[in-house]
């Protein structure tokens, strides 16, 4: 590869675009960090990435006097800092929450490699050693890439948006490859001290490559983030008032289809008295105390709303419309979890209940309308029998009749 004649291109003027490009970057970062406050740390990582490799893309023959195992060891540590700074920018983009171990490793096993390569005398160790690591790291990247954004973008955004780092861990085992099998071939890159034309244009448009992935992540994550804004409830997460009739209003539009639904209005029993009592913090405690145990016991297709105060309804789709038998299964399993899991403020515990009405929506209603009176008029049954208790709609004809 860095036979190939390419006289046409300046290598110093292409790694000082590089280096020039990476300064820009770090700057554009920064700003984010600083300036706008977006996404913070992940800007501040994707800063530091840029800058590690500058150095080395700006003076590329600063160190062609320096010791042999110097030479083999900076380099290498600066383009292995640079993808591990990257990666971790990456997964604080996507939200990550699995701890970075396998990042560890890979870079803690490859830098010692680097370095004892270096000291054995071997030209080939380090940069295999680095080439490897760096290979795996980006495939990482790419796996990150695949599960933070694969199910929510289309599959040909989601294989762009991981194509840089893809060829970026191809390129490394290509160079591995090239180190095992081709005689001579780390003595001849360590002679030179500046890498050969192709290896400076595929730097710079990989590196150009995954930046602009990684600004393309940022902006989908501010889009995420405003979207979430829009449609959610600040407090509890659950959805506002207004996404939640827009998903009402699309689920009746289904039922005509013979897709069915049901819903079931919650009203959490006495809430003004834990206000009353306790202060408006511990009210919100327990408003965020129960959407998460009912978050949690919901289907994955389920959607939870907060119409308002300590008022919430779920909109459960059913595969057979007028199953009743599910949907009460559901509330009565969302009544049943929240009753038996206190809520711990402070030095006491809070027993929480809340009452729950069911029933099914009727045909010829846009907006879900009838669905929910009926759902509230069984609310308003279940907090006059007693509260703590699901109440169903099951003398009201199913819209499925």
């Amino acid at each position: 590869m860095q036979d190939l004649p390419m006289n046409f291109l300046d290598v110093p003027t292409l790694l000082q675009v590089s280096a020039t490009f990476n300064v820009i970057a770090a700057l554009a970062w920064l700003v984010l960090a600083k300036a706008f406050r977006i996404a913070p740390r992940a800007s501040w990582l994707m800063v530091a990435s840029h800058l590690v490799r500058v150095p080395h893309l700006s003076c590329g023959d600063c160190m062609a006097t320096a010791p042999v195992a110097v030479r083999l060891v900076i380099p290498e540590l600066l383009l292995m800092s640079s993808i591990v700074l990257l990666l971790l920018a990456l997964r604080r983009m996507l939200g990550s929450r699995v701890r970075p171990r396998h990042i560890a490793w890979i870079s803690g096993v490859g830098a010692v490699s680097v370095v004892a390569g270096a000291v054995s005398g071997s030209a080939t160790a380090p940069q295999l050693a680095n080439m490897l690591s760096i290979a795996l790291l980006a495939g990482l990247a790419v796996r990150e890439i695949s599960r933070g954004v694969g199910d929510r973008l289309s599959r040909a955004i989601t294989v762009c948006t991981a194509l840089p780092f893809a060829l970026l861990s191809l390129l490394s085992l290509i160079q591995a490859a090239m180190l095992l099998t081709v005689h001579g071939w780390g003595e001849r890159l360590l002679a030179s001290p500046l890498p050969g034309p192709w290896r400076a244009l595929i730097g710079l448009v990989v590196t150009v490559g995954i930046s602009l992935t990684l600004i393309a992540l940022m902006i989908w994550r501010l889009v995420m983030r405003i979207q979430h804004l829009t449609h959610r409830d600040p407090l509890t997460g659950a959805l506002n008032r207004r996404a939640f009739e827009q998903a009402l209003a699309e689920a009746q539009a289904q039922l005509a289809r013979g897709r069915g639904f049901a819903l079931v209005m919650i009203d959490i029993d006495h809430f003004k008295r834990i206000n009353d009592q306790h202060g408006h913090a511990a009210g919100d405690a327990a408003l965020l105390h129960c959407v998460a145990l009912w978050q949690a016991n919901l289907r994955e297709f389920d959607r939870l709303g907060r119409l308002g105060g300590e008022e919430f309804c779920a909109l459960l789709p059913l595969a057979t419309p007028g199953d009743l038998t599910t949907a009460a299964a559901v509330a009565e399993r969302l009544r049943s979890q929240l009753a038996a899991t206190p809520l711990r403020w402070g030095s006491i515990e809070l027993v929480l209940t809340a009452s729950f009405g069911v029933a099914l929506p009727a045909q010829e209603d846009a907006g879900g309308e009838v669905a929910l009176v009926r759902a509230d008029a069984e609310l308003y049954r279940a907090k006059a029998e007693g509260r703590n208790r699901v109440c169903v709609a099951t003398h009201l004809v199913p819209a499925a009749a």
